[in-house]
């Protein structure tokens, strides 16, 4: 049985081909090198940056292709940084551009929708100090009377008393260490270095100094760089390093600008406009252990009473967030996000100075304890 002749490319077709694929092929290979040229031309690469993010460009793309086929491998194992492109879940955006509430618990769903009684509530939890002039009552002297000097003169000269050093109370840190704010530097990120969001808590730092006298330890080591998924890993290790450092410390906060689209940042206290702030609590939900998440959200919401009572509408809420960003570290350790990229260094020094006062004022209470 006689077999039909296999038909073959001509030769010159294979060439045509040969050169179409070779023209494909160096016409993608610059427009890569385009885009890398163009990210060290503007510090900040729009377009390789979005393509790094939306596609997952980095070192975790395979754990997230496993985690989305594979039954069983949904939790993630790492303290990954949360994608706002495609992580976020369809209810939450509704609930973002409807009634500008983020992931909310139904307590907060409530107390948002009735002030009044959710006012009612705060006002029976707290009765104010002022923070700048409370200083704790001194105990009676209870310890016995000296005795009687002996026959013998005791030595004229005192003993040395070494100086008193004041423990480290706040530590400050930043995770995404670029964040910037475009009416001050232009930009929304300052890649690989540090952005307006460490000025900022540089300033916070100094006012809880310098204002209130609280032991405030600022750091700005940087740690949302390439890959940018690890940046919460690189900011635990910081932040483990420096509690280790300074136990006593009791409150930790993690300073970011939020990026929600279409959330109003803008509020008007006492005659001039301060940038709304945002308290982010992590939880357990994505597998992480984090048993004690409780603690820092029972914090927040009572930074936030106080807060709402010393000056109403300056927060947006208490964003009860699946991750744990790093707050299994310490019981009182929480985000706090001044402003967006829209907001001006008036509004947010502003909004800097006001949160200064309610966080000293909540530590100056005599019901606190951690």
């Amino acid at each position: 049985m006689d077999t039909l002749p296999r038909k073959q490319l001509p030769p010159e077709h294979f060439r045509y081909l040969l050169v179409i694929g070779l023209t494909f092929f160096t016409f993608f290979i610059a427009i890569g090198f385009y885009l890398v040229d163009l990210e060290r031309q503007q510090g900040s690469s729009y377009p390789l940056t979005y393509l790094k993010r939306l596609y997952h460009l980095d070192s975790q793309v395979g754990r997230k292709f496993f985690s989305q086929v594979i039954p069983g491998f949904k939790r993630y194992r790492f303290e990954d940084d949360p994608d706002f492109i495609l992580d976020t879940k369809t209810a939450d955006l509704i609930l973002r551009f409807l009634v500008n509430i983020r992931n909310p618990s139904p307590r907060e769903m409530f107390k948002a929708q009735f002030p009044l009684l959710a006012r009612t509530e705060m006002a029976k939890t707290y009765t104010l100090r002022n923070a700048a002039t409370h200083r704790p009552v001194p105990e009676p002297n209870t310890q016995r009377p000296a005795p009687l000097p002996p026959t013998r003169p005791a030595p004229t000269t005192p003993p040395v008393q070494p100086p008193r050093v004041e423990p480290t109370r706040i530590l400050i840190y930043h995770t995404h260490t670029s964040e910037s704010y475009v009416p001050v530097s232009g930009r929304t990120h300052n890649h690989n270095n540090r952005g307006d969001i460490v000025q900022a808590g540089a300033f916070l730092a100094k006012l809880l100094e310098d204002k209130y006298g609280i032991k405030t330890l600022h750091c700005d080591n940087i740690h949302d760089y390439y890959p940018f998924r690890d940046a919460y890993q690189r900011s635990a290790e910081t932040v483990q390093k420096l509690l280790a450092e300074h136990p006593q410390v009791e409150v930790v906060l993690d300073l970011h600008r939020d990026a929600t689209p279409g959330l109003n940042h803008k509020v008007p206290i006492k005659g001039k406009t301060a940038a709304k702030i945002i308290l982010v609590v992590g939880s357990d939900r994505l597998g992480l252990p984090h048993p004690n998440w409780e603690k820092n959200h029972h914090f927040a919401n009572s930074l936030l009473e106080v807060m709402d009572l010393l000056y109403p509408n300056l927060a947006h809420g208490v964003i009860l967030a699946e991750a744990r960003y790093n707050q299994h570290l310490h019981p009182q350790s929480i985000i706090v996000e001044f402003g967006d990229d829209k907001s001006t260094w008036e509004e947010v020094t502003y909004s800097l100075e006001l949160f200064a006062e309610v966080l000293a004022t909540y530590l100056s209470q005599a019901s606190y304890s951690m």
